[in-house]
């Protein structure tokens, strides 16, 4: 049996408003995916001393910071971290890495 809340052609939930006419519910803006950075090491395989140097050398920067301390990244940021392991691979050096992310200003 196939739940129909989850069917293709269900019709989008309905709110009731004060007249008592009932019109679809407004569509709420996605949420933005935020990461630890234990997520980013989960999802590259990098141990924990290579995300503290790539950290620590400007190359990922932190969206956002908890309440807590935690460092939050987006998903740009995981992007960015995977293509600098791609040019890690080929060779390419800190400095240049740092230089083509614009992140040179140190």
């Amino acid at each position: 049996m196939t739940d129909p809340s989850i069917a293709s052609d269900a019709e989008p939930p309905r709110v009731q408003i004060a007249d008592g006419a009932v019109e679809p519910e407004p569509e709420r803006p996605a949420m933005r995916r935020l990461f630890l950075t234990s997520d980013l090491r989960a999802a590259t395989g990098l141990p924990r001393t290579h995300m503290d140097f790539y950290l620590r050398e400007g190359i990922i920067q932190p969206t956002a910071r908890t309440e807590s301390g935690y460092l939050l990244f987006d998903e740009r940021e995981l992007d960015i971290l995977r293509t600098v392991l791609r040019w890690r691979q080929h060779g390419i050096g800190i400095r240049e890495i740092r230089q083509r992310l614009g992140r040179d200003d140190r």
